[in-house]
């Protein structure tokens, strides 16, 4: 069976749909295409075998949790097909030579893990070095927005040997001709590119990792980190890179990316890392993020009060922050947010 023969086949579309449907069946295009799901897979498998199929258009809208961005949101229709492709043919050849510290959006990886080696990390420097080093924390200027469609291709076509594969792949990067420059950025809603997006910087990795030494060393999408006894090598390091980075199109964000003492606090993924004179490393929440969650509390409880949502769903949002929160340090702040959390329904029914 050829690569293509076997994405296309009705039951990896079928199981790609079974997928794409979950906690997103309140849409009405996905109930729709899920309505009639044997058919409309029928259907596509028809369409990409004989080459009639064609990507649909896109919708573009902006999310402010965790900070604001612009999501490009693919159709039903187009997701089945990226995720056949992904889960039985793109994942696999492209993630070979990723490195382990390379952490997002692969199975058994992801910000839980990307913590962990960050943590893994510091302790481990901490038993050969102590507080003596420095961190350097660098953040790539609107990633997604900025890639040349030209780098996000070679960097497919280096790790992908199939024809068919490749194209498909080149055609969907080449779809997103959003931005002011049609040759640069991709969609924060799809499979595909964020598959690709952890391909682009993976010769920085092994740059990294092999030439520069960096033993130390985490990477989550666009946000990495490294750590090294001497400032001045990671000043280097951090140039070098930089000129890396320009010959993909890229650059550094000045605001993000800082150098500093690894006995100062380090903020990642939401949470804020402290390496203490005995080697041990504190999580804790980052306080904005502690209050965006408590002022989204107040809005839930809001809704539940006009009829939008039940008291079930709401206690389910605070569960799961509240279980986000327990991956840190953060037992007396759950405390006092399962208080506040008690308070806000305990005014609701003050003025009912």
């Amino acid at each position: 069976m050829t690569v293509k023969e076997n994405v296309c086949d009705f039951e990896n579309l079928y199981k790609a749909m079974c997928i794409c449907r979950r906690n997103v069946m309140w849409k009405d295009s996905t109930a729709g295409f899920v309505k009639n799901g044997l058919t409309n897979c029928y259907k596509l498998k028809d369409e990409l075998m004989s080459g009639k199929y064609k990507i649909g258009a896109y919708t573009v809208f902006k999310i402010y949790e965790p900070k604001e961005r612009v999501i490009v949101s693919t159709r039903i229709k187009d997701r089945v097909f990226q995720r056949s492709l992904c889960d039985n043919y793109l994942t696999e050849q492209i993630t070979k030579s990723f490195i382990y510290d390379n952490c997002a959006c692969q199975k058994g990886k992801g910000t839980d893990f990307a913590r962990e080696r960050l943590k893994c990390h510091m302790q481990r420097f901490y038993r050969k070095s102590g507080l003596n080093g420095y961190i350097i924390k660098c953040d790539i200027s609107d990633y997604f927005g900025s890639t040349p469609h030209s780098v996000a291709c070679a960097a497919v076509r280096k790790r992908v040997s199939d024809d068919w594969a490749y194209a498909e792949t080149e055609r969907i990067i080449n779809s997103f001709t959003q931005g002011v420059d049609p040759s640069k950025g991709m969609g924060l809603g799809s499979q595909v590119t964020q598959l690709i997006q952890l391909a682009v910087l993976d010769d920085i990795d092994h740059l990294i990792k092999e030439q520069l030494g960096i033993k130390y060393y985490v990477r989550y999408m666009d946000d990495f980190i490294l750590i090294h006894q001497s400032k001045e090598y990671l000043t280097f390091c951090k140039e070098h890179i930089g000129e890396e980075l320009e010959k993909l199109g890229l650059k550094f964000s000045k605001k993000k990316t800082q150098l500093f003492p690894i006995k100062q606090p380090i903020h990642f993924l939401g949470f804020s890392f402290r390496l203490t004179s005995t080697g041990k490393v504190i999580m804790r929440v980052l306080p904005e993020k502690v209050t965006r969650a408590r002022r989204k509390l107040a809005k839930l409880v809001q809704l539940c009060e006009r009829g939008a949502m039940n008291r079930e769903q709401v206690d389910e949002c605070f569960k799961s922050w509240a279980s986000h929160a327990s991956k840190g340090n953060c037992y007396k702040l759950i405390d006092s947010m399962q208080e506040y959390y008690y308070n806000l329904w305990l005014c609701l029914a003050t003025y009912q």
